[in-house]
């Protein structure tokens, strides 16, 4: 009976081991998913205040070929005119 006692606790004390081991490998995962979430999250943040600022600097372009169009327009109806 004492033997047995003896080989479950020893048995006992190797499961806490084990699970305290799994518990350390499910933070050390936990830390790293968090850490790959925040990275795309700042990622994600970039890409879209890269795109904003490409929408606004397409637009102004855009603006100022249909302006540089308006003036070419005029000076070819000047030149058109006797």
């Amino acid at each position: 009976m004492l033997q047995r006692n003896v080989e479950l606790e020893k048995e006992n004390k190797q499961l806490r081991k084990e699970l305290l081991d799994q518990k350390l490998l499910l933070l050390e995962y936990k830390t790293s998913t968090e850490a790959k979430l925040e990275e795309a999250r700042v990622r994600e943040e970039n890409l879209i205040r890269s795109n904003e600022e490409f929408k606004r600097d397409t637009k102004e372009q855009a603006k100022e070929t249909n302006m540089m169009m308006k003036q070419m327009m005029k000076l070819i109806q000047k030149q058109a005119q006797p």
